[in-house]
């Protein structure tokens, strides 16, 4: 075995069943876990010859890792395996890196053919930020790779590959991937429409107000705006700073059209399933969303 093994711990309600005589004899893992100052989410690097490292734990509980957002913990964890693997295969403790070890690293990800899974510019640059990351947590002198470095940064990323589509095609793409209609706008056999409205007035919303997947799915319905602008063709908000990636109050504005969807939402399916959720005992779940 030369692969570093990772493991992510489960948030509270994903454990399962644990066998009842405990796990690698720990009783109540769980508490065992969280009495180890992990959280759900953070990774666990375990070494070829399972055991877990004790450097790498310290370096997921430090701030330099935990102040991360949870899905760029695991992307640079992910990231770093990779880098562990490699460097265990050479016989080099990951602390004894040098700058000629991460080049020749940087030289099987990206450009080797004996590498079948090469990766691009802003792949390795995002590598290489975790990369970083750990050693300047490590101490590491000097630092065998450094994001701040222009040669150890990829010469022409491309951070994302954007495609525009026009007022015809987003129309099509609503009424085939939303909506349930073909090409000729009758509605697709076995169709499901029960959320139609609530995906239509999620992705209008989005669209016309620039606001991210989770501020605009996390949007109480007092939050949603309602006083239109002088021309009336658009209303204004807040981002409340708990949902906001600077964690302050942010302003955004939204079409009125975008707001009308909503609205027809609120007072048709989602009225229909607050009242199903009321007879079944259910509406304190799922109040003010």
């Amino acid at each position: 075995m030369d692969e570093w093994w990772l493991v992510f711990v489960p948030d509270a309600d994903r454990w399962g069943q644990l066998p009842p005589d405990g796990v690698l004899g720990i009783q109540d893992l769980p508490a065992a876990v969280d009495r180890v100052g992990l959280r759900p989410g953070d990774p666990v690097f375990v070494r070829p010859d399972f055991v877990v490292d004790s450097d790498l734990l310290k370096f997921v509980l430090s701030d330099a890792f935990r102040g991360l957002k949870r899905e760029k913990r695991r992307n640079y964890a992910t990231d770093i395996r990779v880098l562990l693997s490699w460097l265990w295969r050479r016989g080099i403790p990951w602390r004894q890196a040098t700058r000629s070890d991460l080049r020749a690293y940087r030289e099987f990800r990206c450009d080797s053919p004996k590498n079948p899974h090469r990766i691009g510019g802003a792949k390795w640059d995002r590598e290489a930020a975790a990369f970083t990351r750990l050693y300047r947590w490590a101490g590491v002198l000097p630092l065998p790779v450094d994001v701040g470095r222009r040669e150890d940064r990829a010469a022409h990323a491309r951070s994302a590959r954007v495609t525009w589509l026009t007022p015809r095609a987003w129309g099509l793409w609503q009424d085939l991937g939303l909506r349930g209609l073909d090409r000729a706008s009758a509605p697709m056999l076995g169709w499901d429409a029960r959320t139609e409205l609530r995906n239509t007035a999620f992705v209008g919303l989005m669209l016309s107000s620039g606001l991210r997947r989770q501020e605009a799915g996390a949007m109480l319905t007092f939050e949603i705006p309602s006083q239109p602008l002088w021309f009336g063709r658009y209303c204004h908000g807040q981002v409340a700073r708990a949902l906001s990636r600077s964690k302050r109050d942010r302003t955004f504005y939204v079409s009125a059209d975008a707001l009308r969807q909503v609205g027809a939402y609120c007072e048709s399916e989602r009225a229909w399933a607050v009242e199903r959720a009321r007879r079944h005992g259910r509406y304190d779940r799922m109040a003010g969303r």
